[in-house]
């Protein structure tokens, strides 16, 4: 079960179109969404972690650019 005050849209794209922007990546021994910015940077979109100190770092929050 998921509880969200999200739309399904928000969470289901209906096309996989919707996802080809992103990738799943290990950066700096960390897992974690990113998406394609359209000049070619890479943006945290996700992190995966189940250490609840790592939400804590500035480098992995969601909207940072990184270099890959």
């Amino acid at each position: 079960m998921f509880y969200t005050p999200l739309s399904n849209h928000d969470i289901l794209p209906e096309s996989q179109e919707a996802w080809e922007n992103y990738q799943h990546v290990t950066y700096n021994n960390k897992q974690g969404i990113v998406e394609k910015t359209e000049n070619g940077d890479w943006r945290i979109a996700q992190l995966l972690s189940t250490n609840p100190n790592d939400f804590l770092i500035d480098d992995y929050l969601p909207g940072t650019i990184i270099k890959m």
